[in-house]
């Protein structure tokens, strides 16, 4: 039997997925990381992208946006503005949403406009991607 970790999941408006893991990878700034049991203790940033998790054997899959990860040896913490199964993403509002940012990113904007509409592409790319994948 595979060691196992505590890993709590949280989106900024409900908790995801709270329980005993055996691997979990996420997208960092960096690359991707993998953690197991007993790894190092760090904080460090998670960048928007697919999350994998390994519960009992079985991967589980979600789209996440930009957050936080706490790990010790014995748990992770992963905070994220949002996370979703890929199930649970609306195809057709992801097309709407990558359109409109899209369409924002060819009108002249601000350099904050900008950014916000490149953070909305990215967000709804992501989302698209976790579903052709997953679904």
């Amino acid at each position: 039997m595979a060691k196992t970790f505590r890993l709590d999941i949280i989106a900024s408006d409900h908790p995801f997925f709270k329980g005993e893991c055996e691997m979990l990878v996420f997208p960092g700034i960096d690359g991707e990381h993998g953690i197991l049991a007993n790894h190092e203790a760090m904080v460090t940033c998670l960048s928007a992208g697919e999350l994998r998790f390994q519960v009992n054997g079985n991967w589980q899959y979600a789209a996440v946006s930009d957050g936080f990860v706490e790990i010790t040896p014995e748990y992770v913490i992963l905070l994220a503005d949002t996370v979703e199964k890929p199930e649970e993403i609306d195809v057709n509002r992801a097309n709407e949403a990558k359109m409109r940012a899209e369409e924002k990113l060819r009108q002249k904007q601000s350099i904050m406009e900008y950014y916000h509409s490149q953070a909305a592409l990215n967000r709804a790319m992501n989302r698209l991607k976790i579903t052709k994948k997953h679904v």
